[in-house]
């Protein structure tokens, strides 16, 4: 007893089971979806939140709803004061050592949570014996008491003892555990592809129900199992705990297997559900005398962009020249990508497809044959109505990328690392990253890089390179276009590698040297948009960040837009890899994509290897905006969808049509769900300029009545609700038609 008193805390402890967590993997801004509280065990040496105590706080989102968030030592503290051995003697001494320092570091309150699991490992089944634990000590002092209590039972105390008294802190929280995205670059390309073919292809069920169409049986089941395979991959690792010591393990092995099954389902069952959204769309299509293509527009903007179609050599023979052309007989420009026996998949460039609607494209054939693609053997100056790119050759990489809008040189001239350029990074071992520091490590550019040749199309201009590196599993494993685009201000940066099997530590980098002088680095996270290590919780991870769909650099006269539809990580200001420092912000507004890594010690995949392909989008404009961006961004991402359709038929006036119109210039339509019953839908929605966004303009096509309700993110009804969003804020509405 006396040294309970020396104490001086009077302290009742909630022993809480790992297994009744929340957890501590999650995304940003979940307030904005109806979570109340958060219960946040760190992992390891993998979370720097920067608390040096068990803290709770009000964690905010952009649109002022709160979450009660705690955030504990570790999500297996009791473990460590061994509640799950037969040692009373030992759990007493460590767990009154604990509650001793709790007093040291200023812990005020009377009542604190330590998470626990049945045995001391991951994922681990209940155990009695912390009962009997806790009985002992319940025998022996009268106080502080123990209790066995779910996260629940410790929120609703504090909140209601508290309340009031916790700090707000409003802000991202970036996960520090993404960097595993970079272990699995493959089928995390797959899974972010399935995820806005599911976001294109649930609005287009959506458009087939406002249309008249009866939704097929069960097509909610399917999208369950679609979102449901999904989430499965996300989750925070990839399998067994000793994949990286062993690498070729049977568990290791079956495990990763089972883990990749997930994204490869998820890419299966978003595709199939899109052949159903057309199956039901072009119902709603009159057939033309000629062969035609129609293409849907998903997002909630006048939108124009590529659009991927494949074109059977039935309607557009190989080799022959053809023409898309619109109902004002202006002609969508095509350029082939791949050609089968049976068919080509092409391009296409469409414009000014009307938002959340559809457009469509006469196929006209003409006499000669297509037009053979220019090409060269020598580098040319690359050159549009836009920019200006200088090459270097020796490195595979754009040494200047001039905007003639903007009059300035948008690559740092001084930077170590060209545009583009490829980086291989090797580890001397991976324990320093463990203890927070990398000085043991190499970063080489490609051992050699060649011209290959140069190709002029209706859409782009590509420059092609191969280069060498000892990543690759040959001296010609590794390819580099650039893309220079006739359409639009934009310049695609593709990337192959055959990736060697390696087991050692090893990265992959791509240098985005940008130079914006005074300009300020933000990406699209979860929710909303960030700056860079300043609009996050102090600690979040800050050395790389998953981008969702754009980052930027903008100052006072314009802003430079990144995307990739495959590659999510990103490290911003220069490579951070082992700076872990808490609160640091961008060195400079220098981007280093990182698609590939496979540094972390355990969970994660231990090697990549095979035919692995990245695209990366550029663009820069005087329009600041967040708008700007964010339709950069997402319409890079989420694709059109297209159907062709034989000719025959008498056709009518319905080229194009908006089938839900009045959108808000400020608002993004996130995903559109149409219920079961074929007469209403929830739309995920958010505001993205800080300004408030009436929704009472919505109206369908033909001025079809349209009743417009607030609802949930389960689609009941929230009575009383707004149709108006506030600044920032997420919502979702229910479309009764």
């Amino acid at each position: 007893m006396k040294k309970i008193k020396e104490i001086g805390l009077d302290v009742k402890v909630a022993m809480q089971n790992d297994v009744n967590g929340i957890g501590w993997c999650l995304n940003d801004y979940y307030s904005d979806l109806g979570v109340k509280y958060l219960n946040m065990g760190t992992h390891g040496h993998r979370a720097l939140i920067a608390f040096d105590k068990p803290t709770l706080f009000w964690w905010e989102s952009p649109s002022g709803n709160k979450m009660l968030a705690y955030r504990a030592e570790h999500y297996m503290t009791g473990n460590f004061f061994e509640i799950h051995k037969d040692d009373f003697d030992a759990f007493e001494e460590k767990l009154l050592t604990y509650l001793s320092d709790l007093k040291n570091k200023g812990y005020k309150y009377n009542l604190i949570s330590i998470q626990h699991s049945g045995y001391f490992t991951d994922n681990s089944p209940p155990s009695t014996q912390a009962s009997n634990m806790i009985k002992k000590w319940n025998e022996k002092y009268t106080w502080p008491k123990l209790k066995t209590a779910t996260a629940t039972e410790f929120f609703e105390e504090m909140e209601t003892r508290y309340g009031n008294e916790f700090q707000t802190i409003r802000g991202a929280w970036p996960d520090w555990w993404t960097d595993g995205f970079g272990a699995s670059a493959r089928e995390v390309a797959t899974t972010r592809r399935a995820q806005t073919d599911l976001i294109a292809n649930m609005a287009g069920l959506t458009m087939a129900a406002i249309l008249g169409s009866d939704l097929p049986e069960e097509i909610d089941n399917r999208m369950y199992w679609a979102n449901n395979a999904l989430l499965f991959y996300t989750e925070h690792t990839v399998g067994y705990h000793g994949s990286v010591r062993e690498p070729f393990h049977k568990y290791t092995m079956e495990q990763r297997a089972l883990k990749e099954s997930y994204a490869w389902e998820a890419g299966r069952r978003s595709k199939m559900i899109g052949e159903e959204a057309l199956g039901l769309l072009q119902s709603h299509i009159k057939r033309e005398k000629d062969p035609s293509l129609v293409v849907f527009n998903s997002l909630n903007w006048e939108r124009s962009g590529l659009v991927t179609a494949y074109i059977d050599h039935q309607i557009v023979p190989r080799y022959q020249e053809f023409n898309l052309v619109d109902e004002k007989g202006n002609k969508a420009k095509a350029q082939a990508v791949e050609t089968h026996s049976d068919g080509t998949y092409w391009s296409i460039w469409v414009d000014k497809v009307p938002a959340f609607g559809y457009k469509k494209y006469l196929i006209l054939l003409g006499e000669n044959e297509q037009a053979k693609s220019e090409e060269a053997s020598e580098i040319p100056e690359l050159e549009n109505q836009w920019y200006t790119i200088k090459i270097d050759a020796e490195r595979a990489a754009i040494s200047s990328l001039f905007d003639k809008d903007l009059n300035k040189e948008l690559v740092d001239q001084d930077a170590t690392w060209k545009l583009g350029e490829f980086i291989y990074e090797t580890l001397g071992n991976r324990s320093q990253m463990e203890a927070f520091y990398l000085d043991d490590y190499q970063r080489e550019p490609l051992d050699s890089a060649w011209f290959e040749r140069y190709e002029e199309g209706e859409i782009w201009n590509t420059v092609y390179f191969k280069g060498n590196t000892k990543a690759a599993i040959n001296d010609r494993g590794y390819e580099f276009e650039i893309r220079l685009f006739n359409t639009t201000k934009r310049i695609d940066i593709a990337y192959s590698i055959q990736k060697k099997l390696v087991t050692d530590p090893e990265g992959i980098y791509i240098a985005f040297p940008f130079f914006l002088d005074g300009g300020v680095l933000s990406f699209d996270v979860q929710g909303g948009e960030i700056r860079a290590g300043i609009d996050q919780i102090p600690g979040s991870s800050n050395d790389w960040n998953v981008v969702q769909n754009y980052a930027r650099i903008k100052d006072e006269k314009g802003q430079i837009l990144l995307s990739s539809p495959e590659i999510p990580m990103m490290q911003f200001g220069a490579i951070n890899t082992g700076r872990y420092k808490a609160g640091a912000t961008p060195e400079s507004t220098h981007i280093y994509g990182w698609p590939m890594n496979n540094y972390w010690t355990t969970n994660f995949n231990p090697e990549q290897h095979g035919g692995i392909s990245w695209v990366y989008n550029i663009s820069s404009s005087s329009n600041q905006s967040q708008t700007e961006a964010t339709r950069f961004g997402w319409g890079n991402r989420v694709p059109f969808l297209a159907r062709v359709f034989t000719g025959g038929g008498k056709g009518d006036e319905s080229w194009q049509k908006s089938i839900i119109q009045g959108w808000p210039l400020n608002v993004i339509l996130v995903s559109s769900t149409p219920d079961k019953n074929g007469s209403s839908c929830i739309l995920h929605i958010r505001e993205i300029e800080g300004k408030n966004a009436d929704l009472k303009s919505l109206k369908l096509a033909n001025n079809r009545p349209l009743m417009i309700r607030q609802a949930n993110v389960l689609g009941e009804e929230i009575i009383p609700g707004s149709v108006q969003l506030e600044p920032y804020e997420t919502k979702f509405i229910k479309l009764d038609w």
